[in-house]
């Protein structure tokens, strides 16, 4: 039987904003910003995916899902700042869940600042499948 400790630390794996899923092969990293109902919400789990990438080396293939979220310019800023730190230079493709309406226009405006586009989908699959094509 596992002790309190082990308990505990998956409990803390389970609640957190960024998954690993493997699909035909690859690692997808989907962090889930569904929940969030601000701003200041989003830049907790942006912040939660810069310390990911800050404690590894490895190259990322990644979902974002913003579905039912709302997009603000003040997340904006703070995402082209963690893509510029970081985020793009360790990111190969990237796949965006829930863009729609002002989401569209600050999308244009992300993309026009990185590398790495940020490619917009309607499902979960279809953005699996974008991610794991060569």
């Amino acid at each position: 039987m596992p002790d309190i400790k082990h308990f505990l630390n998956f409990k803390q794996i389970e609640m957190s904003n960024i998954s690993y899923h493997m699909y035909k092969g690859k690692k997808i990293m989907y962090v889930d910003y569904t929940h969030c109902k601000n701003a200041e919400e989003m830049t907790k789990v942006l912040q939660e995916v810069k310390r990911e990438y800050e404690s590894t080396t490895e190259m990322y293939i990644s979902v974002a899902d913003f579905r039912g979220t709302f997009g603000t310019s003040e997340f904006l800023k703070e995402a082209q700042k963690a893509a510029k730190e970081i985020i793009d230079s360790r990111t190969s493709k990237t796949a965006i869940l829930g863009v729609t309406g002002i989401k569209k226009i600050l999308l244009q405006s992300y993309n026009a600042f990185i590398k790495h586009k940020m490619v917009p989908f309607d499902t979960k699959e279809e953005a699996f499948e974008y991610l794991v094509k060569d």
